[in-house]
């Protein structure tokens, strides 16, 4: 009767556990998270590339976790909704060419097409209130493209300066603009302007090297005898 009861005991406990484990692998269940916040806004894409959404994981069936896809552009961008911020790339040497890049990103839309051009965009550089150069007067220095432009992730346009100031006709010949401390103004036409300060560099001094010709030795000349004069 002992043995009996002590079974019937053992059998119970076991059971309890058992019923423990299977509620409490429920509430490990994790819950889910809202799409957008797994994109992070400091990502960037060159503009021409097919932006990818990366996957992290164990590799096993059921756990890990997938970025969700980058949202597929749809329709024009309104003007008003494409915030440019631009950067100068360091480092920047006066006297040759310097690389400005321009980030994209809408304030609305999730995703839209937009037309980078000389009629859409404006960037200048100035020193305090004096402006040095304006993509108004070079738009060739404006590359015209397509772009996806997007909410989340970033897209960077590039144009190259060539370190001059700018005048009428986009002169080839005029001041070099002297290393120091300078401003970056970049707009979308019909959108809010925005801005970001850059440093000018003395050129990093060049080293010539100069390999000497060699000289020939001047060859003596036999010199001749006097004549006799001749009676």
């Amino acid at each position: 009767m002992f043995v009996l009861g002590l079974a019937f005991s053992l059998v119970f406990v076991i059971a309890r556990w058992l019923g423990a484990s299977s509620d409490g692998s429920s509430e490990e269940t994790p819950a889910a998270t809202q799409a957008g916040a797994e994109v992070s806004a400091t990502q960037t894409v060159t503009a021409g590339e097919t932006p990818t959404a990366p996957v992290s994981g164990s590799g096993t069936a059921g756990t890990g976790s997938t970025e969700p896809t980058l949202a597929a552009p749809e329709g024009t961008c309104a003007a008003e909704d494409v915030v440019l911020t631009p950067s100068v790339v360091d480092p920047a040497e006066g006297g040759d060419d310097v690389t400005l890049t321009l980030s994209l990103q809408t304030s609305e839309s999730e995703a839209c097409t937009w037309q980078v051009s000389r009629s859409t965009v404006s960037v200048k550089i100035s020193r305090g209130a004096e402006v040095l150069w304006t993509s108004h007067q070079c738009p060739r220095a404006i590359p015209s493209q397509s772009v996806v432009v997007r909410r989340a992730v970033a897209t960077e346009v590039e144009l190259t300066w060539n370190a001059r100031e700018s005048a009428a006709g986009c002169s080839p010949r005029t001041d070099w603009v002297l290393p120091g401390d300078y401003t970056i103004h970049a707009a979308a036409l019909g959108g809010e302007p925005a801005s970001s300060e850059f440093t000018l560099r003395k050129p990093a001094p060049q080293t010539v090297q100069v390999t000497p010709k060699a000289t020939k030795t001047p060859s003596a000349k036999a010199t001749k005898k006097p004549t006799k004069p001749t009676n």
